[in-house]
């Protein structure tokens, strides 16, 4: 029973060392932006062949209409299907993402073991490519090869087994528009205006730009995340540099080449803080919400553009069986060790389900 109490509050504190990186500033509404132009389905296709209702041209394999119960080792077999329409009927911003590489193909799979996923291009009805990936986490860019007068289909034929007997399988697909890292630079567009931000991980600065000006943050390092305040949070204006400080009345001035400027009519004054204030606003907080900054600050809150998913479940064909030679036993009462652990479950998953309940997002 100690050992699982132990267990247990050091569980709590992990989420509660954790979640400052998550929990300060960033004041940030996600917005969903529904998938335009590309289509997405997923279906659950039958392990045998048949003559029955078939995909793809006549594989022979039948569109079963739910998924099955699984035990440990049973087959699973799904389609993931990409719909691209012809390119009279593509939009101009979806053709450049194509071309980009920023419409990207995510399949993802729990509970589930030997994933093979055939990914099959056709247009036309004729076959362009065939290729094979495998993996729990499968990713497929769109390219500007895929945009084509007569439209196109990629079909993602999945092919598993069920890991355990004990959970759920699931396969989540997802088709969108995102915006990643490319080596130190992120770059990403809000209310029409395009912003950059460049890692400065040899000096823990991340530079956060629109246009030529900037705000320079000093963090500790990557993976504290934390801001580093014995360094100057500094705004690039005009070709100088600005070290934000606060006077004794709290009010912010800003360390210049020629001293400190603090009269808020200032020209320059005014230019600096136009700065400060317009990154300031993009990523959801002030001078004093400051605290934290990482990589995936930028990934989860600027990553994804638009987005369409789906998914399928196939639940879990296992049964415990309670194995006692007295009838009157029941199960687990509250108080022994099996019912510890179902508390502590219930509660992080009562957590989780309150967080994604929450529109707006606060990391």
């Amino acid at each position: 029973m100690k050992k699982i109490l132990t267990l247990a509050i050091a569980l709590v504190m992990v989420f509660a060392i954790a979640a400052p990186a998550f929990a300060s500033g960033w004041d940030i509404e996600i917005e969903e932006v529904e998938l335009k132009d590309l289509g997405l389905k997923i279906q659950a296709l039958a392990t045998e062949k048949s003559s029955n209702t078939t995909w793809n041209g006549g594989s022979g394999y039948a569109v079963l209409e739910k998924t099955y119960p699984v035990i440990a080792g049973t087959k699973v077999h799904a389609v993931v299907t990409v719909t691209i329409p012809a390119k009279a009927n593509l939009s101009k911003d979806m053709q450049a993402y194509m071309t980009n590489n920023q419409a990207q193909v995510k399949i993802e799979t729990t509970n589930l073991e030997n994933v093979k996923v055939k990914a099959v291009f056709t247009s036309n009805d004729k076959p362009y490519y065939n290729e094979t990936l495998t993996g729990t986490k499968i990713k497929k860019a769109l390219a500007s090869s895929d945009i084509l007068e007569k439209g196109a289909t990629i079909t993602f034929e999945i092919t598993a087994n069920a890991e355990k007997s004990d959970k759920d399988a699931k396969i989540v697909a997802k088709l969108g528009v995102y915006n990643e890292w490319k080596g130190d630079t992120f770059e990403w567009t809000k209310d029409g205006k395009s912003y950059k931000v460049v890692h400065d991980t040899a000096q823990d600065w991340f530079n956060v730009c629109k246009g030529s000006d900037y705000v320079a943050f000093p963090t500790l390092d990557e993976k504290k995340g934390a801001i580093d305040t014995s360094r100057l949070i500094t705004v690039f204006c005009g070709g100088e540099y600005y070290g934000i400080v606060k006077q004794v009345n709290n009010q912010l001035a800003f360390q210049g080449p020629t001293g400190v400027i603090s009269d808020p009519d200032n020209a320059t004054y005014k230019k600096v803080k136009a700065v400060l204030d317009e990154i300031f606003g993009v990523l959801g907080f002030d001078y004093e919400g400051a605290k934290y900054m990482q990589e995936d600050h930028f990934t989860k809150f600027f990553g994804t553009v638009m987005e369409g998913s789906d998914d399928l479940t196939y639940p879990t064909g296992y049964v415990a069986e309670l194995v006692t030679d007295d009838p009157s036993v029941n199960p687990p009462q509250t108080g022994d060790n099996a019912s510890v652990v179902g508390f502590v479950m219930i509660a992080i998953a009562l957590v989780a389900a309150a967080a994604v309940t929450v529109k707006k997002v606060r990391a």
